[in-house]
Protein backbone atom coordinates (compact mmCIF):
# COMPACT_ATOMS: atom_id res chain seq x y z
CA UNK A 1 0.00 0.00 0.00
CA UNK A 2 1.39 3.39 -0.98
CA UNK A 3 1.75 6.23 1.53
CA UNK A 4 -0.89 8.25 -0.31
CA UNK A 5 -3.45 5.44 -0.14
CA UNK A 6 -2.70 4.81 3.54
CA UNK A 7 -3.22 8.48 4.37
CA UNK A 8 -6.46 8.58 2.36
CA UNK A 9 -7.81 5.59 4.31
CA UNK A 10 -6.84 7.14 7.65
CA UNK A 11 -8.53 10.41 6.69
CA UNK A 12 -11.68 8.54 5.67
CA UNK A 13 -11.66 6.63 8.98
CA UNK A 14 -11.18 9.87 10.92
CA UNK A 15 -14.09 11.47 9.09
CA UNK A 16 -16.32 8.47 9.84
CA UNK A 17 -15.47 8.81 13.54
CA UNK A 18 -16.18 12.54 13.74
CA UNK A 19 -19.98 12.35 14.30
CA UNK A 20 -19.46 10.02 17.26
CA UNK A 21 -16.91 12.25 18.93
CA UNK A 22 -17.88 14.84 21.55
CA UNK A 23 -18.27 18.54 20.78
CA UNK A 24 -15.15 20.40 19.63
CA UNK A 25 -13.56 17.07 18.60
CA UNK A 26 -10.26 17.19 16.72
CA UNK A 27 -8.35 14.18 15.35
CA UNK A 28 -4.79 14.48 14.02
CA UNK A 29 -2.03 12.07 13.04
CA UNK A 30 1.38 11.94 11.37
CA UNK A 31 2.53 9.78 8.48
CA UNK A 32 5.47 8.76 10.69
CA UNK A 33 5.83 9.33 14.44
CA UNK A 34 9.42 8.15 14.72
CA UNK A 35 12.34 9.39 12.61
CA UNK A 36 15.57 7.39 12.68
CA UNK A 37 18.79 9.26 11.91
CA UNK A 38 21.49 7.19 10.21
CA UNK A 39 24.65 8.10 8.30
CA UNK A 40 22.66 8.77 5.12
CA UNK A 41 20.04 10.99 6.77
CA UNK A 42 19.44 14.13 4.70
CA UNK A 43 16.24 15.35 6.31
CA UNK A 44 12.66 14.13 6.41
CA UNK A 45 9.28 15.31 5.27
CA UNK A 46 6.21 14.15 7.15
CA UNK A 47 2.53 14.62 6.43
CA UNK A 48 0.26 15.80 9.23
CA UNK A 49 -3.43 15.29 8.56
CA UNK A 50 -6.51 15.83 10.63
CA UNK A 51 -10.28 15.93 10.85
CA UNK A 52 -12.46 18.39 12.73
CA UNK A 53 -15.80 17.41 14.26
CA UNK A 54 -18.71 19.63 15.24
CA UNK A 55 -18.06 22.58 17.56
CA UNK A 56 -20.31 25.17 19.08
CA UNK A 57 -19.81 26.78 15.67
CA UNK A 58 -20.29 24.08 13.05
CA UNK A 59 -17.12 23.81 10.96
CA UNK A 60 -19.11 22.18 8.19
CA UNK A 61 -21.17 25.33 7.78
CA UNK A 62 -18.73 28.10 8.69
CA UNK A 63 -15.11 28.77 7.79
CA UNK A 64 -12.40 27.85 10.26
CA UNK A 65 -8.64 28.16 10.43
CA UNK A 66 -6.00 25.62 11.44
CA UNK A 67 -2.73 26.58 13.12
CA UNK A 68 -0.08 23.89 13.62
CA UNK A 69 2.94 24.31 15.89
CA UNK A 70 5.85 21.84 15.88
CA UNK A 71 8.29 22.27 18.73
CA UNK A 72 11.51 20.33 19.22
CA UNK A 73 13.58 19.56 22.32
CA UNK A 74 14.92 22.47 24.37
CA UNK A 75 18.61 23.28 24.41
CA UNK A 76 20.90 26.16 25.36
CA UNK A 77 21.82 28.74 22.71
CA UNK A 78 24.38 31.53 22.68
CA UNK A 79 23.97 34.55 20.40
CA UNK A 80 27.00 36.78 19.84
CA UNK A 81 27.15 40.35 18.63
CA UNK A 82 29.99 41.43 16.37
CA UNK A 83 31.27 44.96 15.88
CA UNK A 84 34.01 46.39 13.73
CA UNK A 85 37.00 47.33 15.90
CA UNK A 86 40.18 48.62 14.32
CA UNK A 87 39.18 47.37 10.89
CA UNK A 88 38.33 43.80 11.98
CA UNK A 89 35.13 42.18 13.19
CA UNK A 90 35.23 40.90 16.78
CA UNK A 91 32.69 39.59 19.27
CA UNK A 92 31.78 42.48 21.56
CA UNK A 93 28.77 41.09 23.40
CA UNK A 94 26.79 37.88 23.78
CA UNK A 95 23.62 36.57 25.35
CA UNK A 96 22.95 33.03 26.54
CA UNK A 97 19.50 31.49 26.31
CA UNK A 98 19.50 28.55 28.76
CA UNK A 99 16.48 26.95 27.09
CA UNK A 100 15.22 27.50 23.55
CA UNK A 101 13.44 25.13 21.15
CA UNK A 102 15.91 23.25 18.98
CA UNK A 103 13.23 23.21 16.28
CA UNK A 104 10.18 25.43 15.95
CA UNK A 105 7.69 25.68 13.09
CA UNK A 106 4.33 27.38 12.70
CA UNK A 107 2.03 26.61 9.77
CA UNK A 108 -1.48 27.97 9.21
CA UNK A 109 -4.27 28.17 6.68
CA UNK A 110 -3.78 31.95 6.46
CA UNK A 111 -1.34 34.54 7.82
CA UNK A 112 -1.67 34.59 11.61
CA UNK A 113 -2.59 38.30 11.61
CA UNK A 114 -5.72 37.41 9.60
CA UNK A 115 -6.79 34.59 11.91
CA UNK A 116 -6.81 36.24 15.36
CA UNK A 117 -5.36 39.16 17.26
CA UNK A 118 -1.88 38.90 18.82
CA UNK A 119 -3.33 38.53 22.32
CA UNK A 120 -5.05 35.28 21.35
CA UNK A 121 -1.80 33.80 20.06
CA UNK A 122 0.20 35.08 23.03
CA UNK A 123 -2.09 33.26 25.46
CA UNK A 124 -1.26 29.92 23.79
CA UNK A 125 2.39 30.66 23.02
CA UNK A 126 1.84 30.51 19.26
CA UNK A 127 4.57 32.19 17.26
CA UNK A 128 8.26 32.67 17.93
CA UNK A 129 7.79 36.09 19.53
CA UNK A 130 5.38 34.53 22.04
CA UNK A 131 7.85 31.91 23.27
CA UNK A 132 8.66 32.39 26.98
CA UNK A 133 12.40 32.79 26.44
CA UNK A 134 14.69 34.05 29.19
CA UNK A 135 18.37 35.00 29.14
CA UNK A 136 21.13 34.14 31.61
CA UNK A 137 22.92 37.32 32.68
CA UNK A 138 25.45 35.45 34.82
CA UNK A 139 23.76 36.81 37.93
CA UNK A 140 20.36 35.28 37.29
CA UNK A 141 17.67 35.06 34.65
CA UNK A 142 16.33 38.13 32.87
CA UNK A 143 14.16 39.12 29.92
CA UNK A 144 16.26 38.85 26.76
CA UNK A 145 17.24 41.88 24.74
CA UNK A 146 14.88 42.09 21.70
CA UNK A 147 17.84 42.40 19.32
CA UNK A 148 19.41 39.17 20.60
CA UNK A 149 16.05 37.42 20.52
CA UNK A 150 15.56 38.45 16.90
CA UNK A 151 19.12 37.33 16.11
CA UNK A 152 18.39 33.87 17.53
CA UNK A 153 15.36 33.64 15.25
CA UNK A 154 17.38 34.71 12.19
CA UNK A 155 20.24 32.30 12.91
CA UNK A 156 18.05 29.25 13.37
CA UNK A 157 15.81 30.23 10.46
CA UNK A 158 18.93 30.29 8.30
CA UNK A 159 19.74 26.76 9.49
CA UNK A 160 16.24 25.56 8.59
CA UNK A 161 15.40 24.93 12.25
CA UNK A 162 12.83 27.72 12.65
CA UNK A 163 9.98 27.99 10.14
CA UNK A 164 7.61 30.80 11.06
CA UNK A 165 4.64 30.79 8.65
CA UNK A 166 6.73 29.28 5.88
CA UNK A 167 4.44 26.28 5.37
CA UNK A 168 0.73 26.31 4.64
CA UNK A 169 -2.08 24.15 6.01
CA UNK A 170 -4.41 23.04 3.22
CA UNK A 171 -8.14 22.41 3.73
CA UNK A 172 -8.84 19.36 1.57
CA UNK A 173 -12.52 18.76 2.36
CA UNK A 174 -15.25 19.34 4.89
CA UNK A 175 -13.51 19.03 8.23
CA UNK A 176 -10.29 17.65 6.68
CA UNK A 177 -6.88 19.32 6.48
CA UNK A 178 -3.21 18.50 5.95
CA UNK A 179 0.25 20.03 5.94
CA UNK A 180 3.86 18.98 5.46
CA UNK A 181 6.35 18.97 8.31
CA UNK A 182 9.91 19.59 7.07
CA UNK A 183 12.80 18.34 9.21
CA UNK A 184 16.30 19.35 8.02
CA UNK A 185 19.38 17.14 8.16
CA UNK A 186 20.62 19.02 11.25
CA UNK A 187 17.39 18.50 13.20
CA UNK A 188 18.08 17.84 16.91
CA UNK A 189 17.30 14.45 18.41
CA UNK A 190 14.68 14.10 21.12
CA UNK A 191 10.97 14.39 21.71
CA UNK A 192 8.89 16.78 19.60
CA UNK A 193 5.39 18.09 20.27
CA UNK A 194 3.02 18.66 17.35
CA UNK A 195 0.09 20.81 18.45
CA UNK A 196 -2.93 21.69 16.33
CA UNK A 197 -5.31 24.58 17.05
CA UNK A 198 -8.69 25.32 15.49
CA UNK A 199 -9.72 29.00 15.33
CA UNK A 200 -13.07 30.52 14.39
CA UNK A 201 -14.00 34.18 14.54
CA UNK A 202 -10.67 34.96 16.20
CA UNK A 203 -11.17 32.49 19.07
CA UNK A 204 -9.53 29.14 19.73
CA UNK A 205 -12.20 26.40 19.56
CA UNK A 206 -10.21 23.18 19.87
CA UNK A 207 -6.67 21.87 20.24
CA UNK A 208 -4.88 18.55 19.95
CA UNK A 209 -1.37 17.35 20.74
CA UNK A 210 0.61 14.37 19.47
CA UNK A 211 4.24 13.31 20.00
CA UNK A 212 7.03 12.83 17.47
CA UNK A 213 10.38 11.18 18.24
CA UNK A 214 13.63 11.88 16.40
CA UNK A 215 16.48 9.58 17.41
CA UNK A 216 19.80 8.24 16.19
CA UNK A 217 20.10 4.57 15.26
CA UNK A 218 22.88 2.11 14.51
CA UNK A 219 26.48 3.38 14.61
CA UNK A 220 25.25 6.96 14.97
CA UNK A 221 23.43 6.03 18.19
CA UNK A 222 26.52 4.26 19.59
CA UNK A 223 28.78 7.23 18.76
CA UNK A 224 26.26 9.67 20.22
CA UNK A 225 26.00 7.70 23.48
CA UNK A 226 29.79 7.38 23.71
CA UNK A 227 30.35 11.11 23.09
CA UNK A 228 27.79 12.17 25.72
CA UNK A 229 28.49 9.43 28.25
CA UNK A 230 32.31 9.53 28.07
CA UNK A 231 33.31 12.88 26.57
CA UNK A 232 36.98 12.63 27.66
CA UNK A 233 37.55 9.22 26.09
CA UNK A 234 35.55 10.25 23.03
CA UNK A 235 37.97 13.17 22.54
CA UNK A 236 41.01 10.91 22.97
CA UNK A 237 39.55 8.43 20.48
CA UNK A 238 38.83 11.20 17.98
CA UNK A 239 42.45 12.41 18.19
CA UNK A 240 43.84 8.90 17.61
CA UNK A 241 41.46 8.33 14.68
CA UNK A 242 42.54 11.63 13.13
CA UNK A 243 46.24 10.76 13.59
CA UNK A 244 45.73 7.31 12.11
CA UNK A 245 43.86 8.74 9.14
CA UNK A 246 46.65 11.27 8.54
CA UNK A 247 49.34 8.56 8.77
CA UNK A 248 47.45 6.28 6.38
CA UNK A 249 46.97 9.13 3.90
CA UNK A 250 50.72 9.83 4.04
CA UNK A 251 51.58 6.18 3.43
CA UNK A 252 49.22 5.91 0.49
CA UNK A 253 50.52 9.20 -0.92
CA UNK A 254 54.10 7.90 -1.06
CA UNK A 255 53.09 4.86 -3.08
Amino acid sequence: MTLGKAIARLLLLALMLVPALPARALVTDLSNKRIEIRYSFSGAELILFGAVGSTNIDVRQEDYDVVIVVRGPESAAVVRKKDRVGGIWVNTDNMRFPSAPGYYAVAATRPLKEIANPVAFASYGIGFHNLPLVADSGNGLMMPDPDFREALFRLRSGEGLYRQEVDEVAIIGQGLFRTNVHLPANVPVGEFIVETFIFQHGSMRSRNRIALTVDKEGFERAAYNFAHGYPFWYGITAVFVALAAGWLAGVLGRK
